[in-house]
């Protein structure tokens, strides 16, 4: 009977060691503005605190202000100039995993950024600059990272199956233990070009479904960012034919107000696979910043990194339009 006991001891041992909780946040932390380039040290410590707090293991970011060397890398496609910056040695990506820790890397988009707005067969793209970045931050002693940008195509746009407006769409496969999870992270263009922000979403849907799968894939994926997208548009898209997505994606752009708090949009989301839904512990859900709730419009006033924020405004100008979301599975 001991020896039983013992055994049994070893493989519920073995088998809790290998089960993981990974929390995920997505947060478009929006343009470097003056305020943000004078106040640096502690829009950087907000940054820290809310991924220490919320307990992040993979960060999605949008709207990351990587700074470029002057001039640009041109590149011909037939006879259409395509123009890439080249990051500067040390950015905002050093630091960014410098306040999280010593573990924590980072993966960019800013070597294949596209830095002009082009006609490529007929179709026009948007450019980006230094602040239209998307970039993954994760803790590779929790996980490890594999980006998929090559085997995409995105380093040699555009002779890619999958041209998104700006290229600034992220593909990256994450190892957790002996699995695997695949997260996308993109920023579409903003409603006042729904033309090219439709696009975006068609090219998504279709990179999805091709590469990986859809819905009869066995490998959990997950995109997530802030799409420009009301989450009920999604299923006109097409999204609901293999993406599922929680009950409801919470608002979490911030109106522009001088007194109290309220939300504007619900444009940031997680959508995600079947094979995704079954590692899902906790839905989407709006992330905690500083003392507050996940709810801003019940608080008068929030401690971030010790400095107070009093309106949606204040946020909105000293650390993002935005507020960041989270979702957390079981591996």
């Amino acid at each position: 009977m001991k020896k039983i006991l013992i055994v049994l001891l070893i493989f519920f041992s073995t088998t809790l060691a290998f089960c993981e909780k990974l929390t995920i946040l997505s947060y478009n932390i929006a343009h470097n503005n003056s305020y943000k380039k004078e106040h640096y040290e502690q829009w950087m410590a907000s940054l820290g605190e809310i991924a220490r707090t919320n307990g992040a293991d993979i960060i999605l970011m949008q709207e990351v202000p990587v700074a470029m060397k002057k001039g640009f890398v041109t590149r011909f496609y037939g006879d259409v100039e395509l123009h890439f910056k080249i990051p500067q040695k040390k950015t905002i990506l050093d630091d960014i995993a410098s306040e999280l820790g010593p573990e924590w890397k980072s993966i960019s988009t800013s070597i294949y950024l596209l830095h002009n707005g082009v006609t490529i067969d007929g179709i026009a793209f948007s450019s980006g600059d230094m602040s239209q970045n998307n970039a993954i931050f994760y803790n590779s002693q929790k996980v490890s990272a594999t980006d998929l940008s090559e085997e995409l195509g995105f380093n040699a746009f555009p002779d890619c199956d999958y041209r998104f407006n700006k290229n600034n769409v992220q593909v990256v496969r994450f190892l957790i233990g002996e699995e695997s999870l695949v997260l996308v992270n993109v920023h579409l263009q903003s409603k006042n070009s729904i033309e090219k922000r439709n696009w975006d979403l068609t090219v998504l849907y279709d990179m999805l479904l091709n590469e990986f799968g859809g819905e009869i894939s066995d490998e959990p994926v997950i995109a997530g960012g802030d799409f420009n997208t009301r989450r009920k548009e999604f299923e006109s898209l097409g999204f609901d034919t293999y993406i599922v997505d929680g009950k409801s994606s919470p608002k979490t752009t911030l109106a522009i107000r001088d007194s109290g708090f309220s939300y504007a949009n619900d444009y940031d989301h997680f959508i995600y696979n079947e094979a995704a839904s079954e590692k899902i512990k906790t839905s989407t859900v709006r992330a905690h910043i500083g003392n507050s709730g996940r709810n801003l419009e019940k608080e008068s006033s929030i401690i971030i990194a010790g400095e107070e924020y009093k309106s949606s405004k204040e946020i909105r100008d000293r650390l993002s339009d935005h507020v960041p979301i989270m979702i957390v599975l079981d591996f």
